[in-house]
């Protein structure tokens, strides 16, 4: 799992955090997210991170590893499709003519008409594709895959050890669990300072899903942490809401800036970049 700290080590960045505790002393929870606006806002913060790019390449090389026969996956919370549809269009071309199935779960129906209409204008015959509006209980999914993809999705559910389980039922014998989640570093920190609960629950990191698999006796293969960078200096207040998964007041956006160039560290390109970490868990059915 990742071996980056918690919690930011500076004095700065942890009397940022103490600042944004004060002011929030005594409010109520900061408003959530709607759904139309989470979707818009994350497109723009994947376009200032590397770290979409980089769950790609490694998923893609799982794929292939898998060999070259017919291959399912199921993606729950694929929202728009971007990351499914590179995946999707590495299977059809890399396996010349094997059935390619593909299925995605989002709870919002915007999200899954855009992954609809990226999946659909591949258009091969060996690509068959289905979608379902709902969250991943309440999916009426009756059938099993090769591979059950979880990516930024673990957050939101009510019982991360129940979600695994249920995963895991969905696969075939041999077929692999895939997820991918934040460590609570840097940039959650702020998660865990602003956002509101999700339905009686906070966010879920990736501490938290290791342990569920520890707790539920599931056994994982591997865990490998993608070290991505994004570059929230030029990031507009939406961006920044989206990053913190609440809409800030105006009073807030001001010690946030100041929080995440605390935390900040040179590119590949000597500009200063927050931290964006991602640990993917992977689990075979016995």
């Amino acid at each position: 799992m990742s071996n980056i700290a918690p919690y930011p080590s500076s004095d700065a960045a942890a009397g940022f955090l103490d600042a944004l505790r004060a002011l929030r002393r005594d409010s109520g929870p900061l408003p959530g997210l709607a759904p139309d606006s989470y979707a818009r806002d994350h497109a723009a913060f994947e376009r200032l991170s590397d770290q979409r790019g980089l769950i790609a390449e490694h998923l893609a090389a799982r794929l292939a590893a898998m060999g070259d026969g017919p291959i399912s996956v199921l993606s729950v919370g694929c929202g728009d499709g971007s990351l499914d549809v590179r995946l999707a269009a590495g299977l059809v071309e890399r396996l010349s003519g094997e059935p390619v199935r593909y299925v995605g779960i989002d709870p919002w129906p915007g999200s899954v008409e855009l992954f609809n209409a990226r999946m659909a204008a591949l258009t091969t015959a060996e690509l068959s594709v289905d979608a379902h509006v709902a969250s991943f209980g309440d999916a009426p999914v009756d059938e099993t895959f090769d591979v059950v993809l979880f990516v930024h999705s673990m957050y939101y559910v009510a019982d991360v050890g129940a979600t695994l389980r249920s995963a895991l039922d969905l696969l075939r014998p041999g077929g692999e669990l895939w997820v991918a989640v934040a460590p609570s570093a840097a940039l959650n920190a702020l998660v865990g300072v602003l956002a509101p609960p999700l339905e009686g629950h906070r966010q879920w990191f990736s501490a938290d899903v290791e342990k569920a698999f520890v707790d539920g006796g599931i056994a994982v293969d591997d865990v490998a942490t993608l070290a991505a960078l994004v570059d929230l200096a030029s990031a507009g207040d939406e961006v920044l809401d989206f990053a913190v998964q609440a809409r800030l007041t105006p009073e807030l956006y001001g010690t946030v800036r100041a929080y995440l160039d605390a935390v900040s560290v040179p590119g590949t390109d000597g500009r200063l970049r927050v931290p964006h970490p991602v640990d993917v868990f992977a689990a075979t059915r016995r």
